[in-house]
């Protein structure tokens, strides 16, 4: 199918999802009615997407809720992991056309299309913005809070550098051409999958949602800011040197060394459902915690918002946290922590200061 069908085909889903959203807004929607939208939702994977999108700027995501059985029998595991039932919604999909839309944090972008034979693209987002790009192989990457890759495809690989940040990858299939993901510290290989990568500081984190992926580490002969051909750049490492982490696992860069053969993977760690989508709720435009010391969680609010948030007092870093908040709204969480007791001092509109409560 060539794009133009395909743009057509996405501007008829679109159409028709618009449709189903008006109905259900209309509140004229009897039990056929409920059924026909159930079939229309399990008839393929796009038009579950478009009418979450949809509903997300609507307010429907009750109505849909309702209709959360007939989507999980019809997604399957993949989606299963995207799915809190703790919130009752659905976390945002990876969109597949680029006629959809991506809404996170409040921020609605269009996927963006760019030929495999182009020179490296660059993609990023600013603190606070949030991508999704389909890729020219049909590789869908959701790009988190100020982020960064880039991208550079040839005829043997398909090959992205992620320089900071963390990106959700669902790769295209193609045994042909490996999926490749390199950062400053590791190497992350996919045929088929889907998987998230976070550049902390000077360490890889990899989480598997489906399918496995070769994890090893960068070697120091391997030069990305050179300007080499990508071919150049495939390192062919012996086996042992690679960890094959399965979907639900997680590892780091800094874990690599411990678990030197693929035959170890039982050493590693393994996330449960829970820790998986709380790593996906950025998608949604979500910072879920639980347990989370205060020190991670300011880390990560600050990371997704421009503001400035000191703990003053060392004993609150550690005070155990948990909720889900909407990655733009600074107010709510700050309100949440008042109400455990914690002093918030505004020191100006983007500057905030934490301290422990006064005894009486």
């Amino acid at each position: 199918m060539n794009s133009q069908s395909t743009m057509e085909t996405s501007k008829e889903i679109v159409s028709e999802a618009c449709a189903w959203i008006a109905q259900l807004e209309s509140g004229n929607l009897s039990a056929s009615d409920l059924a026909a939208l159930r079939e229309w939702m399990g008839r393929s994977p796009a038009h579950r997407r478009e009418i979450r999108n949809i509903a997300n700027l609507s307010g429907q995501l009750g109505v849909l809720t309702e209709l959360a059985p007939a989507l999980e029998k019809n997604a399957g595991v993949g989606h299963a992991l995207r799915t809190s039932g703790k919130r009752g919604r659905f976390l945002a999909p990876i969109l597949a056309s680029a006629a959809a839309l991506f809404i996170a944090g409040g921020v609605i972008v269009s996927a963006l299309l760019f030929s495999a034979n182009a020179r490296p693209e660059i993609y990023k987002t600013a603190v606070g913005e949030y991508h999704t790009i389909t890729l020219a192989d049909g590789t869908d990457v959701s790009l988190n809070t100020d982020s960064q890759i880039e991208v550079d495809f040839n005829d043997e690989e398909r090959r992205v550098r992620l320089i900071h940040g963390e990106a959700l990858f669902e790769v295209a299939s193609n045994p042909k051409r490996p999926f490749v993901v390199y950062s400053d510290t590791a190497i992350a290989e996919a045929v088929g999958t889907s998987f998230v990568v976070r550049l902390r500081e000077a360490v890889t984190e990899l989480a598997v949602v489906e399918g496995v992926v070769a994890f090893s580490k960068l070697p120091s002969s391997i030069d990305l800011t050179a300007p080499q051909d990508a071919t150049e750049r495939v390192v062919e490492e012996p086996p042992a040197q690679r960890v094959i982490v399965k979907a639900g696992q997680a590892l780091t860069s800094s874990e690599l060394a411990s678990i030197a053969t693929a035959s170890a993977a039982q050493d590693i760690p393994v996330l449960t459902e829970r820790d998986l989508q709380r790593k996906l709720s950025w998608t949604d435009g979500f910072l879920e915690f639980s347990e989370t010391p205060l020190e991670d969680v300011i880390e990560e609010l600050t990371r997704h918002n421009p503001v400035s948030i000191e703990i003053v007092d060392p004993d609150l870093k550690e005070l155990k946290f948990g909720g889900i908040f909407r990655t733009g709204d600074v107010e709510q969480l700050l309100g949440a922590l008042e109400g455990l007791g914690v002093v918030v001092e505004r020191e100006s509109d983007d500057k905030y200061q934490l301290r422990m409560a006064k005894a009486e």
